[in-house]
């Protein structure tokens, strides 16, 4: 069975001057940002710059309230849930595929730190000289929407390195501060971890053991980290799938439960109701 994820912008019907191929999708507000309490799994990197007004979101269960001017970035496979968002809020966005982001970081000679910078700081001002970015922002938009150049594709690509470059440049102390912080370096390895294997292991126990620590220590870690439990970051990722494919496809319960790696109907049913309140039948009948 095809796993679908809650959102995949790139099958949306979208102008051709508003994307380039699979590669690149431009987004405004309205199309991107809905309001809800479910989590979702990104399946692409997306810059969100909010020029004006603020918006309420949570990634990798942190919580944000951002004001513009400022930028948002995830990553594939983060787990993002979008809140309230002020009346007259104005935000760009640029959704960029796995394949293209990470052809772009090859590119760079700090892949490893983009990466790490971003899962730490998610969210940033653009204040000061840091306005730069939203300038070439701008231009990453007008190189999208040239859509009789044959260059589009090439020039976005180099454009879109410009700005990771500019997120590094504009925050390296806070990139050597966090990466000193050991509770955050534990948090990212459990995140990367829980990634692979939520379907298969559910237990805060079993990723303890695959980074040689304590569950206790590792609890710890992430409440440190986040605010949050540990456990948290798991249920949000079976659970965000689980809705996905309640919503999204027509399989029987039982079909979703086994490819969620619980053994049966009745456990998969138990799990979901402890996290979300309601039953997967109740939730895809709400969800039609």
């Amino acid at each position: 069975m095809k796993r679908i994820l809650r959102r995949d912008y790139f099958q949306m019907d979208i102008p051709e001057n508003r994307r380039i191929g699979n590669d690149m999708l431009l987004l405004d507000a309205q199309t991107f940002w809905v309001n809800s309490a479910e989590p979702f799994i990104a399946n692409a990197t997306t810059a969100i710059f909010v020029t004006h007004g603020s918006a309420d979101v949570s990634i990798n269960m942190k919580d944000y309230h951002v004001t513009g001017p400022a930028m948002i970035i995830f990553l594939e496979g983060m787990v993002v849930r979008q809140g309230a968002i002020a009346p007259g809020t104005r935000m760009d966005v640029i959704t960029i595929s796995k394949q293209l982001t990470d052809n772009i970081l090859t590119e760079s000679n700090m892949s490893t730190q983009l990466r790490a910078q971003i899962m730490h700081d998610p969210v940033f001002p653009l204040t000061g000289q840091q306005k730069v970015t939203v300038y070439f922002n701008h231009l990453l938009i007008k190189i999208v929407e040239m859509t009789d150049s044959p260059y589009r594709l090439e020039a976005a690509t180099h454009m879109t390195l410009t700005l990771f470059y500019g997120f590094a440049l504009n925050h390296p102390a806070r990139l050597c501060q966090k990466m000193q912080n050991r509770s955050e370096s534990i948090t990212d390895r459990y995140f990367e971890l829980v990634k692979l294997h939520y379907r298969s292991h559910r237990d805060v126990a079993y990723y303890a053991d695959l980074l040689c620590i304590t569950s206790k220590y590792l609890s710890q870690s992430v409440k440190e980290a986040t605010g949050k439990p540990a456990l948290q970051m798991i249920d949000d990722f079976v659970i965000a799938e689980s809705k996905a494919l309640l919503r999204s496809t027509d399989s029987s319960i039982e079909q979703i439960a086994e490819s969620m790696g619980f053994h049966s109907q009745s456990l998969f049913g138990k799990y979901f109701k402890r996290v979300t309140g309601i039953s997967p039948r109740e939730y895809r009948k709400e969800a039609h």
